[in-house]
């Protein structure tokens, strides 16, 4: 056979744990559920950051965001090294790429080595969209404006007629921002799950609406109290959405099923972070690098192929990084992988000791707007991180550096001088010194709004 196409699914803001074909006792995921047994399953995938610009980049580069050096504000286009479109751009792939959110849309130049790369929420180019003689987009245009998860729907159709209309071997993206804050899932996906919750005069249904319409800031930093009862709700929302997702997931293997090119396609389905629904007295995906951020989903279907790959439902125990999605992708498309990559191929026969994430120091914006709160101080900081199968060592820019063992039952700080040195040791070789984010961004008004209506600003 020739080269494979290669589909990457990226499922913002999902965490493993709620999805059902990791273990979660709620039906969450059937599509995914039948593409883990046809494939492989990871269960120790690391994201490089705990939020969508630098883990994206890193998707996208295969460095670790102090390599590529987009944490946030900094466009893509800022790294000089290739990016994965690119990469099988040059090698003929016919490559598009669908975005719903600012932080990859073209502004900050993750369409680099995309032929066609549609970020629909990207004002003002957004109103020029409107314009298009679609009936497709006509049609869905009002449901937009009502209920924004039609979003999804609208992008995903959007990538099947790419898929329809290619030629040449493909290399297609998507962003499914569906699971990521504000909780608004279609009806017919949040009856069920609201079903199952039975304790409403117990909850205060303001205060959880108010952290799932991205209020979160204001729990963390203590205005805003919520029960565990009240979590359960956020929750219930939460896996409506990643219900949502998960059904156009289905249809879109089905188009792949029909346009007879499923069976030739490399599927990797992951997410960029997880979310923190109280642990840790956090919510949302900033100012951490703790496990429920960082152990991310990741499904991998592998192609028909004389290659060797695992076989069809394996369950891989093996330490991965998503930074090892680049030279995975390039191996099967037949492309050299750059020399300066960070990752390694999944099929590879070479297991690491240890993984990295990093989190920069919050974006000017952000910082500006929680300020003027005095427990703010605690979190204004970059972090840096260093995982083993066992252990995570996190090291902040301000602060004490932190041992954990990793358990069933969460992160548990320990001393351990000897270990805790190594693994600083272990950092200081791989990674570069966190950049200095005390720098001002201006932000286009457009820009401003959309990211304010995602809890960022």
């Amino acid at each position: 056979m020739g080269s494979p196409n290669v589909l990457l699914v990226v499922l913002d803001a999902t965490r493993k744990d709620h999805l059902s074909c990791y273990g979660y006792d709620r039906p969450t995921t059937p599509e995914l559920d039948a593409l883990a047994q046809a494939g492989t399953r990871y269960e120790q995938a690391i994201a490089p950051a705990p939020w969508t610009p630098p883990s994206h980049a890193s998707m996208f580069t295969g460095r670790y965001p102090s390599g590529h050096g987009s944490f946030g504000t900094q466009p893509l286009g800022e790294y000089d090294g290739p990016t994965v479109a690119e990469l099988l751009s040059a090698a003929g792939y016919a490559t598009f790429g669908f975005s719903n959110s600012h932080h990859t849309s073209i502004e900050q130049e993750f369409d680099r080595g995309f032929d066609y790369y549609h970020d629909i929420l990207a004002l003002p180019r957004f109103m020029d969209t409107m314009y298009e003689p679609s009936l497709d987009f006509l049609r869905f245009l009002p449901r937009y404006f009502r209920d924004g998860y039609d979003i999804s729907d609208f992008q995903r159709r959007k990538l099947e007629t790419q898929v329809r209309r290619a030629d040449d071997p493909f290399f297609g993206f998507i962003n499914f921002n569906a699971a990521h804050a504000p909780y608004r899932p279609p009806e017919e996906f949040r009856a069920p799950f609201e079903e199952r919750f039975d304790d409403w005069d117990a909850v205060d249904e303001t205060a959880a609406r108010k952290v799932g319409d991205d209020e979160g800031y204001e729990y963390i930093l203590g205005d805003v109290t919520m029960s565990a009862t009240e979590w359960e709700l956020v929750e219930c929302w939460y896996d409506a959405e990643i219900r949502y997702v998960d059904a156009l997931l289905g249809e879109l293997f089905d188009c792949l099923r029909r346009q007879g090119v499923y069976d030739d396609t490399l599927v990797v389905v992951t997410a960029d972070h997880g979310e923190h629904f109280g642990e840790h007295g956090l919510a949302y995906h900033q100012f951490s690098l703790f496990e429920e951020l960082l152990n991310v989903p990741l499904l991998v279907k592998w192609p028909e192929s004389d290659r060797p790959s695992p076989a069809p439902g394996t369950v891989s125990d093996r330490l991965v990084s998503l930074v090892d999605l680049v030279p995975t992708i390039c191996e099967w498309a037949g492309v050299g992988v750059p020399d300066e990559v960070d990752g390694r191929a999944l099929t590879g026969d070479d297991d690491r000791d240890a993984v990295f994430a990093e989190y920069d120091r919050p974006y000017p914006p952000l910082r500006e707007r929680l300020q003027q709160y005095d427990s703010f101080e605690a979190y204004d900081r970059g972090l840096q991180a260093v995982r083993t199968e066992t252990h995570k060592l996190i090291r902040p820019t301000v602060g004490e550096t932190t041992l954990y063992c990793l358990t069933d039952d969460g992160e548990v700080e320990v001393s351990d001088d000897e270990r805790e040195a190594a693994l600083a040791s272990r950092l200081d070789e791989t990674l570069e010194p966190l950049p200095d984010s005390s720098r001002t961004t201006e932000l286009d008004e457009h820009v401003s709004d959309h990211l304010e209506k995602m809890g960022y600003l």
